[in-house]
């Protein structure tokens, strides 16, 4: 798995715990935070938004794989992430 997205299941991962609210603002900063990561690592400007569409779905993939390996309050918490990602994903760009 890709070192950024370790790195971003576990800063999701450490929102375990907070109500669904803080973890729905947290997770939309997470996915802010590493879209900027991966378009800002493309020098080529024309595919940066491919970029971030790159950054979505191997975020989403992570996010499934984990939620595989894990069960009962962890696996749900994961689940509320991968809703924000699916939900952020359909929002024209911000």
């Amino acid at each position: 798995m890709d070192e950024r997205i370790e790195t971003f299941l576990t800063e999701v991962l450490s929102l375990e715990g907070q109500n669904s609210n803080v973890v729905r603002e947290g997770v939309r900063g997470c996915l802010r935070e590493w879209e900027g990561l991966f378009r800002d690592a493309e020098p080529d400007g024309v595919r940066k938004d491919e970029a971030v569409r790159r950054c979505h779905k191997l975020c989403r993939q992570g996010v499934v794989e984990e939620i595989e390996r894990q069960s009962g309050p962890t696996a749900e918490h994961l689940k509320l992430v991968l809703s924000v990602i699916d939900l952020w994903t359909q929002i024209p760009a911000r």
